[in-house]
């Protein structure tokens, strides 16, 4: 999830949670960018989760692939008739549907899980299940931490130009590095190793996740990124390419998990 400032009139009602509606609809969605929204942080973890539990101890590589490229199919489908008839029924019923864990841009744009799920099967396709797998962790368990953390405490610390704060930071890092320690724990064990692979996930997954995100100005005006993407597909795929490197230097503890399948 991304921690954004935004100026203006309509930057105070997602602030403020002020009522949008769909065209033609009577949806209602009140939580913008800024607000905590905890339910769509608590569904943004355990989706991931479950995800990378059905890959770790479920279903093989190619058959995950195929699984989750239908669900992600169906998503697509889905978006692009409620956007191509956008006062059907349909388009009533699912933002109905997906109204208590929606963000008031989501009307108009994407659902970001779209985002994610893309984010899920690039890492599946294109990494080692070991990193794979907490890439999607990093995403899921660590960015809404790190988005949590930044907008409730946000304001008392430092803040970055792109409007992150250094509290999201400290928590996505502790959220990451808790993934990472826990994913190794089983199969290796506690060492110094496994700290540092550890501490160097956490690092990992939070720099990506601070490296996304914007500022939009009252006058229009953007500023951000580095990284501008949407996080649910950056985060995955950047901290995955990123922890990959760091575990070619740890293989006693790649070892155990260094496989596609």
């Amino acid at each position: 999830m991304v921690e954004t400032r935004r100026g203006g009139a309509a930057a105070h009602g997602e602030a403020n949670g002020h009522r949008s509606e769909a065209k033609g609809a009577a949806v209602k969605i009140t939580k913008g960018r800024k607000s905590l929204h905890l339910l769509r942080k608590l569904f943004h973890a355990l989706a991931g989760v479950a995800l990378a539990s059905v890959y770790e101890v479920m279903l093989d590589r190619q058959t995950t692939l195929k699984v989750f490229g239908v669900m992600l199919l169906l998503l697509a489908l889905a978006e692009t008739l409620r956007f191509a008839f956008p006062d059907s029924f349909f388009a009533t019923l699912s933002l109905k549907v997906t109204s208590a864990l929606a963000r008031t841009y989501e009307i108009k744009h994407m659902s970001g899980m779209i985002f994610f799920l893309t984010g899920v099967l690039f890492c599946i396709y294109f990494y080692p299940k070991n990193v794979a797998i907490l890439a999607i962790l990093y995403l899921s368990v660590g960015d809404p931490c790190a988005s949590a953390c930044g907008i409730r405490w946000g304001h008392h610390s430092m803040k970055f130009s792109n409007g992150k704060s250094l509290v999201g930071f400290m928590g996505g890092l502790a959220a990451c590095f808790g993934c990472t320690l826990a994913y190794f724990w089983q199969s290796h064990g506690p060492s110094t190793e496994l700290l540092a692979v550890a501490l160097l996930g956490g690092l990992v997954g939070a720099t990506t996740e601070l490296l996304c995100g914007r500022i939009l100005y009252s006058d229009g005006e953007t500023k951000g990124g580095p990284i501008d993407i949407d996080d649910n597909l950056a985060v995955p795929i950047f901290s995955g390419a990123m922890f990959w490197g760091v575990l070619s230097f740890f293989p006693h503890v790649s070892h155990y998990h260094g496989t596609f399948d």
